[in-house]
């Protein structure tokens, strides 16, 4: 899928850039809390976000990394309802701020936008309900599930890095630390990846796709 900001045209880049204000986070930063009152619209520039909820057990779930082109906080600026998750930079991020009202005219005024909009919401959606189908699984395919996703993310068509540390990617997969080590093992055996610090190469997307089967 095209990220939001691919999916407009250069007219409507003009338009956003217009109406949002961009800011720099450090790394580390909050961009917004889980449960808090806020409304505006993010679009990511350059660098990564993680986003974070909070389990019923008190733990951290990583929900998804949003890259460049991304649109974040859109539902609360639709709904008016708290935010459904935390969100931090990962790295030195820079975002087009966008205010709630600046967005809803954005919206009703280019059509386009609007839909863009859907289309990116419809998308994660599905990715949600293919991530709970994943759940059952394995835990060899429950990690090359998310290292796929993060590669799309990233817009890794072959091979790339992944900035994900143990922590993270396990709370992705819904593994434990111990089968995460046991199956980065195993792809980095069969020369799929090779990791380093907070970082994991994937040399052969294709290989993990027949991983998921």
């Amino acid at each position: 899928m095209d990220r939001f900001w691919g999916l407009l045209t250069p007219a409507e880049h003009a338009v956003l850039g217009a109406t949002g204000t961009e800011r720099d986070y450090a790394s580390g930063d909050v961009i917004c809390h889980e449960g808090e009152v806020t409304r505006h619209v993010l679009v990511v520039r350059r660098g990564l976000l993680r986003v974070t909820a909070t389990k019923a057990d008190g733990a951290e779930k990583v929900l998804a990394v949003r890259g460049a082109g991304d649109i974040v906080g859109e539902r609360s600026a639709i709904d008016g309802l708290p935010r459904s998750a935390t969100v931090r930079a990962l790295g030195a991020v820079r975002a087009l701020i966008v205010s709630a009202s600046g967005f809803a005219s954005l919206c009703q005024r280019y059509p386009r936008i609007a839909w863009a909009v859907l289309t990116v919401v419809v998308a994660r959606q599905r990715d949600t309900d293919r991530q709970r189908v994943q759940i059952s699984g394995t835990a060899t395919q429950r990690v090359a599930a998310v290292l796929i996703d993060v590669a799309l993310e990233r817009g890794i068509a072959d091979q790339g890095a992944v900035s994900l540390s143990q922590e993270e990617l396990a709370g992705i997969a819904g593994t434990s630390r111990e089968s995460l080590v046991r199956v980065l093992r195993s792809l980095r055996e069969a020369g799929i990846i090779s990791t380093g610090r907070r970082k994991i190469d994937i040399l052969e997307v294709n290989r993990l796709y027949d991983l998921t089967m």
